[in-house]
């Protein structure tokens, strides 16, 4: 069931207390919910082993993993740093406090609660235990959370790792792989290879971090939903949004090379805007009014307030673009993704 703020309150005291026990016991390839760790230090890390030569990715994907934990493996594993055992009778109510489904609680036999406070403690460590196992091994292992890479040098050694890794994590630790999505792929196939968002690609430069083709589609198609002239009422309110959905996703990605596509995106997001802004003027006489008062000649106002062209067409031209131009959009609040760009990347 969904935490109440007695129990989250209760779960964070607990977390605060075996944090400081079991973070100096956790790999450092794990990154996931770790004080001073993110998903960014994750791919460096893949970056990192892949200009020494480990090119071949073996990719996990676990299925439920927080639904599918087994208690008694999870409470042996606190048992053996935890030596208070009303701590340990707390966590094992709070493993099988129950789902709610259609107003009726059901009892969990397996699984770890999301949404609470220790979860994401429990989860780690768990998974602790296939880190440490391959460290034994000598393999680079990167986990954040659930997603696990493993990574070798040849095609033939990441074959064998990921039916070895396979049967640790169903036979060991009781948990699922999905078996048609774990695969062996190479760092640099960026179709095939994602971890977190990110990619892995390579030049005369070296190695760098790049975003997936799938993280940025779903960027553009946010940007797409916020600058839709059907769902634009107030430009000034889309301009915001706007903002603030680029300044989180551009402190997310800001490690990838990405210049040239965010300049394209650039270009493409101020044609949106100025499409908005043209459709919210509708009339041509309004239209006309606007333009003049915003230096353009009369006659070039009139020519395009009445042009037959779409507003696509329209608002890519000299008299649209000049009576809107960039500086005059940043002005009124448009967040430039270029300069966005340059100011976070400048940081990595």
């Amino acid at each position: 069931m969904t935490p109440t703020v007695i129990d989250r309150n209760i779960q964070q005291a607990m977390a605060q207390q075996m944090i400081p026990i079991f973070e100096p016991l956790f790999s450092d390839g794990s990154f996931g919910y770790r004080p001073g760790r993110s998903a960014k230090d994750a791919i460096m890390k893949v970056k990192e082993y892949a200009e020494q030569g480990y090119t071949q990715a073996v990719c996990l994907d676990l299925s439920k993993y927080f639904d599918t934990l087994n208690h008694t493996i999870l409470v042996n594993l606190l048992r053996k740093e935890i030596k208070d055992e009303r701590v340990i009778q707390m966590v094992k109510r709070y493993l099988r406090s129950g789902v709610m489904e259609n107003g009726v609680v059901i009892d969990t036999e397996e699984g770890s609660p999301q949404g609470g406070n220790l979860s994401p403690l429990l989860a780690n460590v768990y998974l602790n235990e296939f880190d440490q196992e391959y460290l034994k091994r000598g393999v680079p292992c990167i986990r954040y959370a659930d997603d696990i890479v493993l990574l070798a040098k040849s095609e033939r050694a990441a074959e064998r790792l990921l039916e070895t890794s396979t049967k640790y994590l169903e036979g060991t630790l009781k948990l699922r792989v999905n078996q048609e999505k774990s695969r062996v792929v190479s760092v640099f196939a960026i179709r095939n290879f994602k971890f977190l968002g990110f990619a892995l690609g390579k030049n005369g430069g070296g190695i760098y971090a790049r975003v997936h083709p799938k993280s940025m589609k779903k960027f553009k198609d946010r940007l797409r939903e916020y600058s839709s002239r059907r769902r634009c009422q107030s430009i000034r309110l889309s301009l915001e949004k706007i903002k603030v959905y680029v300044r989180g996703w551009m402190n997310y990605y800001g490690i990838a090379c990405m210049k040239n596509q965010i300049d394209e995106l650039n270009v493409w997001l101020y044609r949106r805007i100025r499409m908005c802004i043209w459709k919210q003027w509708k009339l041509p006489r309004t239209k006309k009014r606007h333009l003049v008062s915003l230096g353009i000649p009369e006659y070039f106002a009139n020519m395009a307030a009445y042009s037959r062209k779409g507003y696509w067409r329209t608002v890519n031209t000299t008299t649209v673009k000049r009576a809107l131009s960039k500086e005059r959009l940043v002005r009124s609040g448009f967040y430039d993704l270029a300069i966005a760009y340059q100011s976070v990347h400048i940081n990595y």
